[in-house]
């Protein structure tokens, strides 16, 4: 992540913008603006805050029982239904125009989290975030899946999102054609191109499905140049696939006179290190690719002016 001077361009990310009101707003997307449902479908809602809605409510609702990543709210939306005519390729989607429209072939980091709910009978890999230059949408009537639109940041294909405990970031970066404006979360294809897997659990009105919570929305500009002043950039992902972009995680700052940084795994084992501002992780411990995932960093520098600085947190491995 961005250590200073990050701006998100999504709109009210976790689904915080109306819960000072007295009504507390929940239930269907659109009582949170400026959210929106752009299918017949009929994405959900949910805040700590409401006392006449508790099917609504966090933790406990009625799909399963979840806090939120960060806040009091979150979203929820159906990603699939195994259930033939009439809910054959339900979908539903969220979407919301992003404060300032994308610069061409610039970079952004583009992530948000993901919990499949208690009453999901089924997890899938298929989630993933659509960008484009104006708004995406069906007819009221109309729960079809987008399968016409390819999303560009998705969940790799085999990692089943089966956690009804925890939070999973998904993640990656995007460079961007120019004028988007929009970003839109969901399934974007149809049952027979949908990959699921069985969970078990229960399920509402005995209709097995895959049903997720959605917080922290994020769009982030990777700046080409580093800011003036005393300043510390450390990105939170890196694709380390011999294409000559983004192989390598390392840091940007400016005014910096040391630098020590150490890369290590869940369990603490330090797998690399570097100490100077040129250096940087590609990856591998020993001379052996590690998987994909995270894994976390302990950076102190030394600045020109004698103030120090220490960053501790973690970075995206995608392969």
């Amino acid at each position: 992540m961005i250590s200073k001077a990050q701006v998100n361009l999504v709109p009210d990310p976790s689904f915080e913008a109306l819960l000072d009101s007295v009504l507390c707003p929940v239930g269907d997307i659109y009582s949170t603006p400026p959210w929106q449902n752009p299918t017949g479908g009929s994405p959900n809602f949910f805040a700590a805050c409401t006392t006449l809605q508790p099917d609504y409510s966090v933790p406990q609702n009625i799909f399963g029982y979840q806090w939120p990543h960060t806040g009091i709210g979150y979203a929820g939306l159906g990603f699939y239904i195994n259930q033939p005519t009439p809910n054959t390729d339900y979908r539903e989607y969220i979407q919301v125009k992003l404060s300032d429209s994308l610069k061409e072939e610039k970079k952004y980091v583009v992530s948000f989290y993901v919990s499949l709910s208690d009453s999901s009978s089924f997890g899938t890999d298929d989630i993933g975030s659509f960008f484009s230059d104006t708004a995406i949408h069906k007819d009221i009537s109309d729960h079809s899946p987008f399968s016409s639109f390819m999303p560009q940041i998705t969940n790799p294909q085999g990692n089943f999102l089966t956690d009804k405990a925890n939070w999973i970031e998904i993640l990656g970066i995007y460079t961007a054609h120019g004028g988007e404006q929009y970003i839109t979360i969901g399934n974007f294809y149809d049952d027979a191109n949908t990959d699921t897997l069985f969970v078990g659990g229960g399920a509402i009105n005995s209709i097995p499905f895959a049903y997720y919570y959605i917080d922290d929305v994020s769009v982030i500009l990777i700046p080409d140049t580093v800011p003036q002043g005393n300043e510390l950039i450390i990105y939170n992902a890196f694709t380390p696939n011999g294409d000559g972009v983004n192989d390598v995680f390392h840091v940007k700052g400016n005014n910096i006179k040391e630098l020590h940084a150490k890369i290590i795994n869940r369990w603490g084992q330090e797998l690399y290190k570097w100490n100077n501002i040129n250096g940087g992780w590609d990856g591998k411990y020993k001379g052996d690719v590690v998987s994909a995932g995270a894994y976390f960093y302990i950076i102190n520098v030394v600045y020109d002016d004698g103030n120090v600085e220490e960053k501790k947190g973690s970075v995206e491995l995608i392969r």
